[in-house]
């Protein structure tokens, strides 16, 4: 522990003489905003790549068995899909607004053959007044989402 900490010290050090002398030899300008940046990101890579080596966490002798990592990643493409989706049916709903509908969308992901994430299925519920209007209501959904008739569904509120 002892070590880390002092290759992280001089690491550290090194990256910020070097950073200094940069930052001197730059002067002012708009090189020296990028020239931070760089400074930045050595310092960083000086902190953190020590770091890459160490393993602290053991799950051996703590009585507790390793994640399921098959599970944490599942669970992450479920959230991401969620998002995903939620975000479309709220881009929808403002075009449609723009456009003078009253609805509201709900959107569900899947992905495909090849695992490509995509829209799955689109479910409106409109209001009674846009109910002569949407074939409109199918096109718009078509051109915003991509998502063919036979996945779209329009229910009346």
């Amino acid at each position: 522990m002892t070590e880390l900490l002092q290759t992280i010290l001089l690491r550290v050090t090194l990256a910020g003489i070097a950073s200094a002398v940069a930052l001197r030899l730059v002067g002012n300008g708009a090189l020296r905003e990028i020239v931070k940046m760089a400074a930045g990101l050595l310092l960083m890579l000086a902190l953190l790549q020590p770091l890459s080596g160490l393993h602290l966490l053991s799950w051996e002798g703590w009585g507790l068995s390793p994640p399921d990592v098959d599970a944490i990643g599942e669970q992450n493409v479920q959230t991401t899909m969620s998002t995903i989706a939620a975000t479309i049916a709220q881009a929808v709903e403002q075009r449609a607004e723009q456009e003078g509908f009253d609805c509201s969308v709900s959107v569900t992901m899947a992905n495909d053959a090849d695992g490509v994430l995509q829209i799955d299925h689109v479910t409106v519920h409109y209001g009674g007044a846009d109910a002569a209007r949407l074939d409109e209501l199918q096109t718009l959904l078509t051109e915003e989402c991509g998502v063919p008739a036979d996945r779209q569904e329009l229910i009346a509120k």
